[in-house]
């Protein structure tokens, strides 16, 4: 086969009035990473604020009652806008995104009584009985934000990534706003959940002015016969595979929930998290790339769309595992900087979570849709499940706390083998071309070399419970520097660009 173009990125050239591909997907996961980061704020002000008894409550609410009906409800249609806005004529896009805005609406219906259903087992738990009257506020709120998931996607595929940007950074602000502006008033656990509900109505008005203004002058066409049916054919896997993705989040918490005690479930839900601005890099990376990748695949161009992919996931590595590799070893440090001092045991489940980032490098499943392959992606997600749900309460029985982040590691690292040989045989090339492995574990040694010197430092001097975490990483950040250009992992040009950024060097 002929050899991927690995300087695709570097050769597209925008016009004066486009921006980069670069350029549009730093922007945008500098935005998605102010929303994450938003997010997690929220969550430790919950913890330094509430008892623990109520931030489980809170938690069990939104990040598995709310996460859980927001899988349910979206039957993968978001995910279709960047294949079909690229397949069909643009004077189709409005239609089409008014069609999936109307079918989520609908669908929100659905993913209420979902979630209804499990609240109400949920409910029967010692320490959660107010979810039985909060989770009928949280289903109101899913029937205004299912319609608006699509935005973003919507925004990026008619190249608005820069509204797309701000879109994010304004629903993490409301979000953040909403959930720690209660904690002002008597019943912060009851106002909660009213004031994530108000976020949804003002998330709902900006979805609709911006809807009104990208297709104001595009007239309302009617879509071809039997384009709902070839979109249920792409989304439909897309969504038994969310849906299996979010059930196999929340298998952990639901096992500690019922086998621990709440104050354990508390301690554990805050610390068993990927640490989510890392996947986000590759996720919005491959987001702002999936109209390249589908336009490459649908013209037949194999070489052009490997060589794209190669650079992403190059690109990304260089970034991601220097910053696993710092949370790995600055754990306990991280931990002790966001939560309080009873708190310190949800290291365990955090660093065991963290280390799974190391493969985070790729969004997979974006690169399988970008071929027309969604089915493999609910095969994944299925196995994915199935292996973390037999694990997950042995292990939590043998292990306790560290149990279940176990059998989180296993199946992802199934997971990831099961994905990269799915790309393999859709492209029908060999296992090692699918996926740049020398450049990957040549990055890796580096972060890791570059950790050993932090090790040590941590090992010898007691650091300072809020700053230790801040001395780590200013410590590891030039080693790492040094490393990976000595080695080579960051080329010249990008070398250059950074010096540039942090001003060592004048614009051209």
């Amino acid at each position: 086969m002929a050899k991927p173009d690995n300087n695709i990125l570097d050769s597209e050239k925008p016009s004066p009035k486009q921006m980069s591909l670069a350029g549009k997907a730093g922007i945008f996961t500098v935005s998605r990473a102010v929303t994450i980061i938003t997010q997690m704020l929220a969550g430790v002000v919950l913890a330094h604020v509430l008892t623990k008894e109520a931030n489980a409550v809170v938690s069990y609410l939104v990040l598995t009652l709310y996460a859980t009906a927001l899988a349910f409800g979206q039957l993968g249609l978001p995910d279709s806008v960047f294949f079909f806005f690229e397949k069909m004529p643009p004077n189709n896009r409005k239609a089409f995104a008014l069609l999936l805005a109307k079918t989520l609406f609908y669908l929100a219906f659905g993913a209420a009584l979902v979630m209804l259903s499990i609240g109400w087992f949920g409910a029967g738990k010692e320490g959660f009985e107010a979810v039985h009257t909060l989770v009928w506020v949280m289903a109101a709120m899913l029937l205004l934000e299912l319609p608006t998931m699509p935005v973003p996607n919507v925004l990026i595929a008619t190249d608005r990534t820069k509204a797309a940007a701000w879109f994010n950074i304004f629903t993490g602000t409301a979000q953040f706003m909403a959930m720690t502006i209660p904690l002002l008033l008597p019943n912060p656990v009851t106002a909660i959940p009213v004031g994530l509900l108000i976020y949804s109505l003002l998330k709902f008005g900006v979805s609709f002015g911006l809807f009104q203004k990208m297709f104001r002058d595009e007239p309302l066409t009617a879509l071809p016969e039997g384009t709902m049916k070839e979109v249920l054919r792409y989304s439909v896997p897309l969504s038994l595979a969310q849906i299996f993705w979010v059930l196999n989040k929340m298998v952990d918490k639901q096992v500690v929930q019922w086998l621990l005690p709440s104050t354990v479930f508390a301690v554990y839900n805050s610390g068993a998290i990927e640490l989510p601005i890392i996947p986000t890099i590759a996720y919005t990376v491959s987001a702002v790339m999936m109209t390249q990748l589908v336009g490459h695949h649908l013209r037949g161009e194999r070489s052009q769309l490997l060589g794209l992919w190669y650079k992403s996931v190059e690109k990304v590595s260089v970034i991601v595992l220097p910053l696993v590799m710092i949370f790995l070893v600055a754990a306990e440090e991280f931990i002790a900087l966001l939560l309080p001092p009873d708190y310190a045991d949800a290291v365990i489940p955090f660093r065991i979570y963290t280390f799974i980032l190391l493969q985070r490098v790729a969004s997979y499943s974006n690169m399988q849709k970008a071929l027309g392959a969604t089915s493999p992606i609910t095969h994944a997600a299925i196995y994915m499940f199935l292996i973390n749900a037999v694990l997950c309460v042995p292990l939590v029985k043998l292990f306790g706390m560290a149990g279940p982040p176990l059998a989180m590691l296993a199946a992802n690292a199934f997971s990831w083998w099961y994905a990269l040989r799915n790309i393999q045989q859709l492209l029908e090339i060999k296992f090692r071309e699918v996926f740049p492995f020398g450049f990957y574990l040549k990055a890796l040694g580096v972060a890791a070399l570059a950790a050993v010197p932090i090790l040590g430092l941590k090992m010898m001097v007691e650091l300072p419970q809020y700053f230790g975490f801040f001395i780590l990483v200013a410590c590891y950040s030039p080693i790492y520097l040094v490393l990976a250009r000595a080695t080579g992992i960051v080329p010249d040009e990008d070398w250059r660009r950074l010096l540039k950024k942090i001003g060592f060097l004048h614009k051209s």
